[in-house]
């Protein structure tokens, strides 16, 4: 599927490039201006390589400074031509050699949280990630990208969309770049799970070149192993309750609740038989308090919570 939005190629930027070099000038003329008109119309992709020309252009003022090997020698290099496609070519040349250094230079920033403790995490592009318990995740903010590796846990991420600044998630070989999204990543043992609340993401695997677009609505789920899942609905309000502290069932296994819960405290649950693990759950709980959990699942099913320590021991209770 490809994406809805136009992109350029390499042959349109660098003859936007040499419009803008052109039309800067003192020569530029009346001519080149109703040129310049008849080019841009030709094809929607002009318009955004013009654009992108512009952002390259105000972006040298920012490698001015920066102390890059030949780059201050090809600032000052002077053609043999004064030709806008020669210029077009050096503007192209700084620009890449610059973005190159600033992107090798970026810094990383890690970010961890606890069991039991939520974060959120503003980012300088105005893009806000909340971090769920016992996760982590790194960041790298670069002139060009921001790169976001999820290495355990899950997060929730409202992107800032930027077109020309591309924002991706990595999780394992798992690629998830946004477009203008609200979107949900969880990585458990068994695969990493993509919720979108909001907008649209782009998948792809780096060992393939399968890319799949999840819209607003829709879940899939990923592994190694075995690849994508089959797409499911995302229940946004049941995938979102840890933001606010909250845990949502609904007919859940108790053995998954057990698992659920287990993330969110250092418990750990065992059932006295198996048929009682697979007892379902549903309604809304407090994530942070495991005590009025016990006493509600007591008073919802037939039974008992023996806690010790950290273990808790469900049985099932018996009617007399």
């Amino acid at each position: 599927m490809h994406s809805p939005y136009p992109t350029y190629n390499s042959r349109q930027l660098k003859q936007a490039v040499e419009w803008f070099v052109r039309l800067q000038s003192e020569q530029s003329s009346h001519e080149d201006r109703r040129l310049f008109e008849t080019w841009l119309s030709k094809h929607q992709n002009h318009a955004i390589a013009y654009a992108e020309a512009e952002r390259v252009w105000v972006s040298m003022d920012d490698l001015k400074f920066i102390p890059i090997p030949a780059l201050a020698e090809a600032r000052t290099a002077k053609p043999s031509k004064s030709s806008a496609s020669q210029l077009a070519s050096l503007v192209l040349f700084i620009a890449a050699t610059g973005a190159a250094w600033l992107e090798y230079s970026a810094e990383t920033v890690q970010y961890a949280t606890q069991v039991g403790e939520h974060r959120r995490i503003d980012l300088a592009d105005n893009s806000h990630i909340d971090l769920n318990t016992n996760s982590q995740i790194s960041v790298k903010m670069s002139l060009l990208n921001r790169h976001v590796q999820l290495t355990q846990g899950e997060a929730l991420f409202e992107v800032s969309h930027n077109r020309l600044r591309p924002f991706t998630v990595a999780v394992g070989e798992l690629q998830i770049r946004d477009i203008g999204t609200r979107f949900n990543v969880r990585k458990q043992p068994q695969g990493t799970t993509v919720s979108v609340l909001e907008g649209e993401v782009e998948l792809s695997n780096g060992n393939s070149d399968i890319n799949k677009h999840l819209i607003a609505g829709n879940q899939l789920s990923y592994s190694e192993s075995s690849g994508f899942g089959q797409l499911q609905t995302a229940e946004a309000n049941r995938i979102t309750a840890w933001v606010n502290g909250q845990l949502i069932f609904k007919r859940t296994p108790l053995s998954e609740v057990a698992a659920e819960l287990e993330r969110y405290h250092a418990v750990q649950f065992s059932f006295a038989d198996s048929k009682l693990a697979q007892e379902t759950l549903s309604g809304t709980f407090d994530a942070a308090d495991i005590d009025p959990f016990l006493h509600a699942l007591e008073t919802i099913l037939p039974v008992q919570a023996k806690r010790n320590g950290q273990q808790i021991f469900l049985r099932r209770m018996h009617k007399n």
